[in-house]
């Protein structure tokens, strides 16, 4: 497949996810029809773990990790999606990431990051073999995820 046409299959699958995620509502997060983006954290947000576009991560990760200037308020939750699937998987709510960080990651270009992990709950695997679009949701607010990166499972 030329690198064109995988650009565009790739927008409209995150399109798609968009879409989809749209309409769901997971720990009680409501998103609301007319699609308004989830209030953004002040600063800037970056994913950092899985790093993306990598691929072969495991399908028991345990956790998501963004990056901010800011920090992101205990609201914040990773939303994963996976490529076909019509539901995301909810993660739940950012707390402190490990430290050392999971390998790999992508560090963010801004100065003094502060990192947080968005955790899977126990017992969830992601679907092997498979892209997984990754969005950051404020869970206060009525809104459609932002989508933050991707990344394939092993």
């Amino acid at each position: 497949m030329s690198s064109s046409i995988r650009v565009h299959a790739l927008g409209f699958a995150f399109t798609a996810g968009a879409a989809l995620l749209a309409g769901c509502s997971g720990n009680g997060n409501n998103v609301n029809s007319a699609g308004l983006p989830c209030g953004a954290p002040t600063g800037q947000f970056a994913l950092v773990y899985p790093a993306p576009g990598s691929t072969g991560i495991p399908d028991n990760l345990p956790g998501i990790v963004f990056g901010s200037t800011n920090g992101l308020s205990g609201s914040y939750q990773a939303l994963l999606l996976p490529a076909g699937a019509s539901q995301p998987i909810d993660f739940e709510f950012v707390a402190p990431a490990p430290s050392p960080l999971p390998s790999p990651n992508t560090l963010p270009t801004f100065k003094n990051p502060q990192y947080q992990e968005s955790a899977l709950p126990p017992g969830t695997l992601l679907p092997a073999a498979t892209q997984i679009g990754v969005y950051l949701n404020d869970g206060t607010s009525n809104c459609t995820p932002i989508l933050a990166g991707s990344f394939t499972t092993q």
